[in-house]
């Protein structure tokens, strides 16, 4: 008989059958994904025999007097939420692991009222999520930071419904069938990116864990709180994660089936809205057991790993279809994926090493290139893979504050700000990919915040021209340098805003410096078209571009932001000074946030917004501390040149 675990979330006990293997296949992947949140560790140790929150809530307190809590509202349909579910994960997930394990396994609930507080929390920066039966989280409120002093509202919407019936190939019902609904594309029509990383995945195998949707005896399904979006619909085989949960049965070593009764490539779309149940969603099942694919994994030499995971995804979008572990201490680093429909897919591997307890400075990761792989009438077999350490770069950010009695009359909104609330992330040079781990599996590891003390490490870097990114705590802040120093002590420090930083390997860079000013302006206003003085019918970006020529090179001083349809836009967080203001029309309107790069990174491009700017005329002083509201940007739409018609022959 199948042992059974005790799992108590939302004040409701559960028990949930689980077989054995099941179970060890769980366990490794937490194992694994333990390494990978230890690998983006912040060494931040409370003092002995002291819970993690009280060291750090204590010290803030005496600074500001309050902010250890976030207190809030749930809403949807102007309406109060209660009893919905509220997650905050640590931007830093490594550096705040406590958190990380509370809010997974212990959500805040919401009261009658909607109304919730998270309180004891750490300095720094959160991303939160609340959910509710048969509801999900409005897109609007998926990926703003939050920060201790914060309130907020969370805004959910009623999720949709699919339900079908499953048969067999006689037409009988098939009974005890698991059905997923996989997300392929967003409510903007444009495909959906890979399920959101290792902590994306354990969110997956927990909902596995509590219960898969299944057939019922009449071969019936009903799959509710769906986001708004298009789905593929499939019975049968394991799920991304490789495992079930819920017990073994005769179909989890079966190729799934995709709605209606098709493969991987055919598979139909099924549009899903908000509060609305998607009916006869029929898949007549094949009962194909499908190919494999396999192969083993290497180590570049000088790199130890103690614990790999592999990944097998859509080619075409990144969605993860099956994961495997290689655990520790077993000398195989062999892998297969079984039961494995026809199609375009990528493979990559990650592995983890080190002492969990020392942090960033104790751990080390590595990765693979992704393979491609094509599966088409045959298994595939040979695949290799070589993981690479990946990189890191640790420093530390520093807060000038204003001094000067007149400036700080100035800065009536000044306040003092912990660092813990910088986000920061650093960013390659390459092109983005949806199959990419680094914009799919990794992509909840991208951002970090330092510690009490300044001190910060950006972990998880492959080779290459890394930029750095980030966000700060408050409109009254700006960056004025990012400066890394030297090996040779006598040399002048590198402007890694200008230059980047180049990363080769496995490299530990150190030395870093951030240094945060007091008295940022802002500047708000809006873009018409001068010939209709209307908002502008496409889609548009404002670029601040220094005019002052010794600042051409000051990539920390030039600024861009996204038109919205009303025309309005908000540039925060920008140095005093004088800057020329160019609109531009987006050239590539598919592409997302997370894709798009400042221009101000690459050389030539600064040179075009300057040669912009400076014909343009339309020009702005900025002084500290500023906030400009009302800025009228006129814009000439561009005329798209018109096809001259052919010459006849003999004219």
């Amino acid at each position: 008989m199948s042992p059974s675990y005790s799992i108590s979330q939302a004040r409701v006990p559960i028990r949930v059958p689980i077989n054995s293997n099941a179970m060890k296949n769980f366990a490794s992947f937490l194992v694994i994904s333990a390494l990978v949140v230890s690998a983006t560790a912040q060494s931040q140790k409370p003092p002995s025999g002291a819970r993690p929150e009280d060291a750090t809530a204590t010290a803030q307190d005496k600074s500001t007097g309050s902010g250890t809590r976030i207190k809030g509202r749930v809403v949807a349909d102007g309406h109060a939420v209660p009893e919905a579910s509220i997650l905050n994960f640590p931007v830093n997930l490594g550096g705040n692991l406590e958190s990380t394990i509370t809010t997974l396994f212990s959500p805040v609930i919401s009261d009658a009222d909607g109304k919730f507080e998270i309180s004891g929390l750490r300095p720094g920066a959160y991303t939160m999520s609340a959910t509710a039966p048969g509801y999900v989280l409005s897109d609007q409120d998926s990926k703003t930071f939050y920060r201790p002093g914060d309130t907020v509202t969370l805004t959910l919407v009623k999720g949709g419904v699919i339900t079908g019936k499953v048969t067999n190939s006689s037409g009988d019902p098939l009974v005890g069938a698991t059905v997923r609904a996989i997300r392929v594309k967003g409510t903007d029509d444009k495909p959906q990116r890979a399920a959101s990383g290792i902590m994306g995945q354990m969110t997956e195998a927990m909902s596995v864990l509590l219960g898969p949707y299944k057939t019922d005896d009449r071969g019936i399904y009903r799959i509710y709180g769906l986001a708004p979006g298009t789905y593929q619909i499939a019975a049968g085989g394991r799920g991304s994660q490789g495992f079930s949960m819920g017990g073994s049965n005769a179909f989890d070593g079966d190729a799934p089936t995709y709605y209606p009764s098709s493969t991987l490539d055919t598979a139909g779309e099924v549009s899903v809205v908000a509060g609305a149940e998607v009916t006869n969603i029929d898949i007549r099942y094949r009962n194909n057991r499908g190919y494999s694919v396999s192969g083993s994994v290497t180590v570049a030499t000088g790199t130890t790993v103690q614990g790999t995971s592999v990944f097998l995804a859509r080619a075409s979008n990144g969605i993860v279809e099956g994961t495997t572990t290689i655990l520790s201490g077993r000398n195989e680093n062999k892998f297969a994926f079984e039961s494995l429909l026809e199609g375009e897919y990528v493979i990559y591997a990650m592995g983890g090493a080190g002492n969990l307890a020392l942090g960033a400075e104790g751990m080390s990761m590595s990765i693979s290139e992704s393979h491609r792989v094509t599966v088409r009438g045959a298994d595939v077999t040979g695949v290799q893979l070589t993981l690479e350490p990946l990189g890191s770069i640790a420093g530390r950010a520093v807060l000038e504050s204003l001094q000067d009695p007149k400036q700080k009359a100035e800065c009536k909104d000044a306040r003092p700000v912990p660092l813990e609330g910088i986000v920061l992330s650093a960013r390659d040079q390459r092109k983005p990919s949806v199959a990419d781990p680094f914009t799919s599996t990794l992509a909840e590891f991208k951002n970090t915040t330092p510690n009490d003390k300044g001190e910060f490490v950006i972990s998880l870097l492959r080779p290459g021209l890394q930029h750095l990114d980030f966000q700060l705590p408050g409109e009254h802040l700006y960056v004025k340098s990012l400066m890394l120093a030297q090996t040779d002590p006598k040399a002048k420090p590198i402007d890694a805003a200008r230059n980047g930083i180049t990363m080769r390997s496995g490299d530990k860079v150190k030395g870093l410096v951030m240094t945060v000013t007091e008295g940022a302006a802002g500047l708000r206003g809006k873009v018409i078209s001068a010939e209709d003085n209307k908002p502008p019918a496409v889609k548009m970006r404002v670029h601040l571009v220094p005019s002052e020529p010794e600042a051409a090179d000051e990539v920390l001083r030039y600024a861009e932001g996204d038109v919205a349809s009303d025309g309005s836009f908000s540039l925060t967080n920008l140095a005093p000074g004088k800057y020329w203001l160019v609109a531009r029309e987006n050239s590539d309107q598919d592409q997302s946030e997370a894709e798009r790069k400042p221009l101000a990174w690459d050389a030539g491009a600064r040179v075009g917004l300057r040669f912009e700017g400076e014909g343009s005329k339309k020009m702005v002083e900025l002084n500290r501390c500023q906030r400009v509201r009302d800025f009228v940007l006129s814009y000439t739409p561009l005329t798209k040149p018109t096809k001259s018609p052919a010459r006849k022959p003999g004219r």
